[in-house]
């Protein structure tokens, strides 16, 4: 066996072995766990398709409660579009403005989702994002000023963005935090530090986003079990029969795990075909 396909084949019975092995974590430690099991907890219900860390069950979930207006999204920080939070809702009929800084990810964007793109579904913006021209953005762009859901992952200076979005008002708020730093403690990136160097020092810690969001009339419901991503909806769509009544950080914090089985996302994207048969029926 050559040396190449050696080393693939070892990888491949690691990841093997580590995916049976995460399956029985997650089984334990979230499916048949009392904390989450027969609560109204977000994190069980995490399924990925196209998001990282299962938040596409998680989002799916939150609008199953709280429903939908004007299905209209928008998030920054996408990379190549294809492991992002809301590339799945485009196959449920949402539109949306998506916003890339890298060049690359941005043409990329252009050549993954030029169904979504050219059929008008999906807007798409090549700009770094900074507190200073976000709502411009929006302004530019005229996206709804309480669309349904915004999610930022930028890495860097996430919460001084959040902070400057002040005219526009999402109804579901989805943010990466930094794990590292657990509630109460808060920590935030310093300003001027525009780049994340791969080091602790990214974003956000949990306590510091659920204080902001609280002063902007935003309830945390929950965080995905990875300890990656905070779920935030406008206190006007929050109700203690739908979500957990006890909305702090340390409630709801999850510390940083990487568990494959909780995600995988797809490769390629395709808004699929449309049966017309079934279609026409279901609307008579």
């Amino acid at each position: 066996m050559k040396l190449k396909n050696k080393i693939k084949f070892i990888l491949y019975n690691i990841n093997k072995k580590r995916s049976k092995n995460d399956w029985f974590y997650l089984n334990e430690h979230l499916y048949e766990n009392p904390k989450y099991k027969g609560t109204k907890r977000l994190a069980h219900y995490g399924k990925t398709v196209f998001s990282q860390n299962g938040e596409d069950g998680i989002i799916h979930e939150i609008f199953n409660r709280i429903g939908t207006t004007n299905k209209f999204f928008c998030e920054f920080g996408l990379e190549d579009g294809l492991e992002s939070n809301t590339a799945l809702l485009l196959l449920q009929n949402w539109k949306g403005l998506w916003i890339e800084a890298d060049k690359k990810g941005y043409e990329q964007i252009l050549k993954n989702f030029e169904e979504p793109i050219n059929n008008g579904q999906l807007m798409v913006k090549q700009s770094f994002v900074t507190p200073e021209n976000i709502e411009e953005i929006f302004d530019e762009f005229k996206i709804p000023k309480d669309l349904d859901l915004l999610s930022i992952d930028i890495d860097s200076t996430d919460y001084w963005v959040r902070k400057a979005i002040t005219n526009y008002k999402p109804r579901v708020l989805v943010m990466e935090y930094n794990a590292a730093y657990f509630p109460p403690i808060v920590w935030i990136k310093n300003k001027e530090e525009t780049f994340w160097e791969g080091d602790i020092n990214m974003g956000a810690s949990l306590q510091a986003l659920h204080d902001l969001n609280k002063l902007k009339g935003y309830t945390l419901v929950g965080c995905d079990f990875n300890g990656v991503n905070a779920f935030f909806v406008r206190d006007d769509c929050y109700d203690e029969s739908l979500f957990e009544s006890d909305t702090s950080a340390e409630y709801h914090y999850e510390e940083f795990k990487e568990i494959r089985n909780y995600f995988f996302h797809m490769p390629t994207f395709s808004l699929g075909d449309v049966d017309e048969d079934i279609l026409n029926d279901e609307t008579k």
